[in-house]
């Protein structure tokens, strides 16, 4: 079989065909209530891309865009996955373009032919041509990712029931194409007034090297995607949790410390019984101590 070759079709408002396709597909994948939004939530974050509120944002976090992709085989044209994210313009023409992958999925009928490698690649080299006057295109793509460690069992099961794959086994798809844990206690603040802060993932980054993250870059990058695409432009009043860790980053860059990103691969590989560690009374907190312990052994 022929490696898939995509062509991406993007839009920045909610409406017409191309947002219709992203978020029928979105619906289908995603099901955890505090990590979901609704179309109203979509819409609210995407009319930022424009007007008065767009302008004062900008001056506040710099130049972004918020956009939902869809993925079509160029071949066939069968529908591959859909994403949303928000890319912000980076600092300093030293640093990379950063992007926050909100939400993406491959289709079913697209798994198992490296779907989500082709993808990945074709939305780094897109957000890469976003912003070519401020940047050298170098792009840093952080998702979040469920922590197995911090779920509850309920949560657990139904999401790996819904996906037909295990939390360690998604962790372990993500690690593959490059994707290092970022060692700093991320919490993703309320989406809307109605849902609360989620403490049950982990952050995660591809594009960068490591061992090493400025702490300046990732607070430069939380600040714009708490901002933008989580608040939605308003004011984190009843957030604390934006405040708290924007300021634990400007502690570290005082102090002239680094954010460490954890290789989980070794860790991932040598696990050969999720059930029996989740069970095991004595078992990490999450998966960032896991990781952290697996390295010093």
């Amino acid at each position: 079989m022929n490696e898939l070759l995509l062509s991406l079709e993007l839009t920045d408002t909610a409406h017409g065909t191309v947002f219709d396709q992203f978020f029928e597909g979105y619906e289908q994948a995603f099901t955890l209530p505090d990590e979901t939004e609704n179309r109203e939530g979509f819409g609210d974050c995407l009319v930022l891309n424009y007007g008065n509120e767009h302008n004062r944002l900008v001056a506040q976090f710099g130049e972004f865009r918020e956009l939902c992709v869809v993925a079509n085989d160029q071949h066939s044209g069968e529908m591959i996955g859909g994403a949303n994210f928000i890319a912000l313009a980076p600092p300093s023409a030293e640093a990379p373009v950063t992007a926050n992958l909100n939400y993406l999925y491959i289709c079913p009928s697209a798994r198992g032919r490296g779907a989500l490698r082709i993808f990945m690649q074709s939305l780094s080299d897109m957000i890469g041509s976003l912003f070519n006057a401020l940047s050298s295109n170098r792009v840093a793509i952080f998702i979040e990712q469920n922590d197995p460690f911090r779920m509850t069992r309920e949560a657990y099961e139904k999401d790996s029931a819904h996906s037909g794959m295990d939390q360690f086994a998604r962790l372990g798809i993500w690690a593959r194409v490059g994707a290092l844990v970022v060692d700093f206690p991320y919490i993703q603040p309320p989406l809307s007034p109605d849902q609360k802060a989620d403490e049950t993932l982990v952050y995660s980054v591809l594009g960068l090297p490591g061992p090493i993250l400025d702490p300046a870059l990732l607070r430069h990058h939380l600040a714009g995607f708490f901002g933008i695409s989580v608040l939605k432009g308003k004011a984190p009043d009843g957030a604390p949790q934006v405040a708290a860790q924007l300021e634990t980053l400007d502690g570290m860059a005082a102090r002239s410390e680094n954010v460490r990103l954890l290789d989980p691969r070794a860790f991932l590989a040598g696990l050969t019984d999720p059930n029996k560690l989740l069970a095991d009374i004595e078992r990490p907190q999450d998966l960032r101590s896991a990781l952290a312990a697996s390295i010093t052994l």
